[in-house]
């Protein structure tokens, strides 16, 4: 013990992190989703654009339109609405059941004249189908299939129309827009429900608007 060396370590010295500068141009908590969703004025445009269908790819585009702006469903789900799928609900409103992001079920609401009008488009294009949208017909054999994801980001993304903050429309753009305008006009819960979401706080976060226009009221002449 007497010879034993002792070796000593220089001690590390921990230098503490540097705080980011802040920015005053930074993101807010509230609103993240602003800008997301299209405008008024746009969606009056593809509402008329949609009216008269007068093919299949009219007819195709239309229900994607109506089931999006109704339903503010992911491209996932919509693609996978199913008629085996419809029940209604003790109030007698049409439900269709499908698989969240997530994996859990939900339900969404579907009007009756929309379920009228998906019927009429597979008795136009003389497919009986359980899947509620359908691809054009296959080149090599001429045969139908259920849109996939892919297939309806392009189709959206052809309307050539532009989100609210200028980029171009994709189809959870049309989600942003239900859940906005429902948000706004019914509050956290009922957009929550629409949207599946698991809390009414993540809800709120999204779509509470970090601004309020008082020029409505604030009149003082």
């Amino acid at each position: 013990m007497e010879n034993a060396r002792v070796i000593q370590f220089p001690s590390k010295r921990v230098s503490k992190p540097l705080l980011k500068p802040h920015r005053i141009d930074s993101e807010p908590s509230l609103g993240k989703m602003v800008g997301k969703g299209l405008t008024d004025a746009t969606m009056r445009e593809l509402a008329l654009k949609f009216k008269n269908p007068q093919s299949e790819r009219d007819l195709r585009d239309r229900l994607i339109f109506l089931l999006a702006s109704s339903t503010g469903l992911r491209a996932k789900e919509l693609v996978n609405l199913r008629f085996s799928n419809v029940t209604h609900s003790p109030e007698g409103d049409i439900l269709v059941k499908y698989r969240k992001k997530g994996g859990k079920l939900g339900y969404t609401v579907i009007h009756l004249n929309i379920l009228e009008e998906i019927k009429i488009y597979q008795t136009f294009i003389g497919e009986k189908s359980d899947y509620f949208l359908l691809s054009l017909p296959k080149k090599k054999n001429g045969k139908r299939s259920a849109l996939s994801t892919r297939g309806l980001q392009w189709i959206v993304n052809s309307w050539d129309v532009k989100t609210a903050s200028g980029k171009l429309i994709h189809p959870h753009a049309l989600r942003h827009t239900v859940a906005q305008k429902t948000f706004d006009h019914f509050g956290s819960i009922a957009t929550q429900k629409l949207l599946g979401h698991s809390s009414a706080n993540t809800t709120s976060n999204y779509y509470t608007r970090p601004y309020f226009n008082a020029g409505s009221v604030l009149n003082w002449s």
